[in-house]
């Protein structure tokens, strides 16, 4: 039984110790995840393995308990199909990554989501943070972006329009295929 679990609650250390023990003693494995904190929020979403329905319950049972312990809130989804192992991308695309850097404001997202959304684009992975103090804070905002092989004349009509978004908002948009992406 594979299954989707949100966790989110004010942050402490522990937490992930705590959600990993529970899975741990349940016989299950945690496969894809990702964890964040927020204004001191801890939230994290992973994917989760069990290999029969009695297990399920348990694992079930002991989150119950763990959210009440922890003042959680915890949000489980069985997956009924699944997609093959790991596979993040859509099959025939090539992932590219969107980085943004530059004074945060607000529309930032919501111009490059909607660019991307507009050109028939899937984002399948976000990130923004806000960086640094006073004077020298920065928004940052990377993304990865599915691009069809082919569709793959879009690339520049992409990088034309994202000029665009830099001269309006006064942002640095980068945009390059993930492999030559530098972290």
């Amino acid at each position: 039984m594979i299954m989707v679990i949100t966790v989110t609650g004010k942050d402490r250390p522990g937490i992930i110790s705590s959600l990993t023990e529970v899975l741990y003693r349940s016989q299950g494995n945690l496969e894809d995840a990702s964890m964040t904190i927020l204004e001191g929020e801890f939230a994290m979403i992973f994917l989760a393995e069990l290999k029969n329905r009695s297990l399920h319950t348990k694992f079930r049972q002991e989150l119950k308990k763990l959210e009440k312990k922890l003042n959680l809130v915890i949000f489980i989804k069985e997956i009924k199909h699944r997609v093959t192992r790991g596979e993040k991308h859509r099959p025939g695309t090539i992932p590219w990554v969107v980085s943004v850097l530059g004074k945060d404001k607000a529309g930032i997202v919501y111009r490059v989501s909607k660019l991307l959304a507009d050109s028939g684009l899937n984002i399948t992975d976000l990130n923004s943070k806000i960086i640094g103090r006073g004077i020298k804070t920065t928004y940052v905002l990377i993304l990865e972006v599915d691009i069809p092989r082919k569709n793959i004349h879009l690339i520049s009509q992409l990088k034309r329009k994202f000029k665009t978004i830099e001269k309006k908002l006064g942002l640095t948009v980068a945009f390059n295929p993930l492999e030559s992406s530098r972290f």
